[in-house]
């Protein structure tokens, strides 16, 4: 990581990364898959704490590992299978380029993210005919993790991918959150939402989870293609008509939609279908657990610490607003690190280079020194999987002193924010968080270490 926030600051800058790394490490599947899947006696066990499922007199074990994590599940998921080795079939890894690696026992893809491409249309199409070849002595065990949604697309018949793909950047660039950009998606698509149940049923399936979306609800990670879907075509329509989207909808996509609200052969299906009867669920990490996670650490190094906010959500000048005023309450406060933790959106109005957590940490600025001018503070805003938006940088780190820095080099900070330029300024100051993929996706950290 580099950041360039002075010497002043420099301790509060390497505990605020260390304690990154430590929330980072915590949800990477290597150190956690081991702790809910097991072998014992030929039979496979899957325990969460709460539920304990065990799979008995199955012919094979086929994984499937989709998400940014996916190379990390896969090669956590064989060291654990090495037992059942002669029951293992080889697997599908399907991720994004930056993480992909090929790993021996699977057949390996890499596609498009956050934009879909043909890549993951091929994998998708792959997936399918495999899931079709199995019967019910078979066990799929399908490890899901963030970025799924764009990773593996397809298109319901009648629409082009260059069409969904479309809608999906207008989406992405309108401010709408994940919950209602995965609504749209599960419904234009033959894996998700529960779908891709219709290609593996009868076989079991037991789908081990890790959470990108903010309160956990499986539905919407990664569209929940293993999930019953409560919503509605009418609820796509809601959210493109939300956010101003509906009449530049491609015509095809606009057809299919109308056509769903009336012939319930096209909705996406809900807990009463019986291929749900064979499919299993288990949440293995989240941006929660991240965070207790960091507490922890700061407890066992005797740091005062608050997790401060949870489930963050909505528009990063709407967030950093309320961080600057919420503040206040511990401007008094000595050595004390502030953790929160969720996924903001970005409206995007200009043409800049950027991302959530940069200009949440940039908008945090400018807001703080009104609010509390004289607040001594570090603050790392950061995505856990290392990647911040269409950019290098997992995020940003800052501190009291960078606005002077942004001045010094007559940098107009609302003229840039305005443009969605924050990746030039944080680098025109040295504070880009910098680091490679983690192999984990959990949604984005902000540590805030008031000196």
């Amino acid at each position: 990581m580099n950041s360039g926030i002075g010497k002043a600051n420099s301790n509060s800058s390497s505990l605020l990364k260390e304690l990154f790394k430590h929330g980072v490490s915590h949800v990477q599947p290597r150190n956690i898959l081991k702790k809910f899947l097991s072998i014992s006696k030929e039979n496979l066990v899957i325990d969460d704490g709460k539920n304990k499922i065990i799979y008995k007199d199955f012919k094979s074990i086929f994984p499937i590992c989709v998400g940014k994590a996916s190379v990390d599940m896969g090669r956590s998921a064989l060291s654990i299978l090495k037992d059942l080795k002669k029951k293992t079939s080889e697997g599908i890894i399907v991720v994004n380029k930056e993480n992909f690696q090929e790993l021996d026992g699977f057949k390996c893809f890499y596609s498009g993210h956050p934009i879909p491409d043909d890549n993951g249309l091929i994998a998708a199409k792959f997936i399918e005919r495999k899931l079709k070849s199995l019967d019910e002595k078979d066990l799929v065990l399908f490890f899901l993790s963030g970025g799924g949604s764009s990773l593996l697309p397809y298109p319901v018949s009648k629409i082009k991918l260059t069409e969904k793909v479309r809608l999906n950047n207008s989406l992405l660039t309108s401010g709408a959150n994940i919950k209602e950009i995965n609504t749209v998606r599960k419904h234009l698509s033959k894996i998700k939402g529960g779908n891709l149940l219709k290609m593996s049923f009868p076989s079991k399936i037991h789908s081990l989870i890790l959470s990108d979306v903010i309160g956990d609800d499986l539905s919407s990670i990664s569209s929940g293609p293993t999930v019953p879907d409560a919503s509605t075509f009418r609820d796509v329509i809601k959210i493109l008509e939300k956010y101003s989207l509906w009449n530049e909808t491609p015509g095809s996509i606009k057809s299919y939609i109308e056509k769903g609200l009336t012939d319930p052969e096209l909705e996406t299906p809900n807990q009463k279908n019986i291929i749900f009867s064979s499919s299993n669920n288990t949440l293995i990490g989240s941006n929660n657990s991240c965070l207790k996670s960091i507490q922890s650490l700061c407890r066992s190094k005797k740091i005062k610490s608050k997790i401060w906010k949870k489930n963050l959500e909505g528009d990063v000048e709407v967030i950093a607003k309320e961080f600057s005023e919420d503040i206040k309450n511990y401007q008094k406060s000595k050595s004390l690190v502030l953790i929160s933790g969720g996924e903001s959106t970005v409206k995007v109005k200009g043409k800049g280079k950027g991302g959530r957590n940069q200009e949440l940490a940039l908008h945090f600025l400018k807001n703080v020194k009104e609010s509390v001018p004289n607040l001594k503070f570090t603050m790392l805003s950061a995505g856990t999987d290392g990647r911040d938006g269409p950019t290098n940088a997992a995020g940003a780190i800052i501190n009291n002193n960078s606005l002077d820095v942004i001045n010094d080099k007559k940098i107009d900070l609302e003229k840039e924010l305005n443009n969605n330029n924050s990746y030039e300024v944080l680098k025109k100051i040295n504070s880009l968080v910098i680091i490679d993929g983690t192999n984990t996706n959990v949604a984005d950290l902000q540590l805030i270490m008031i000196n």
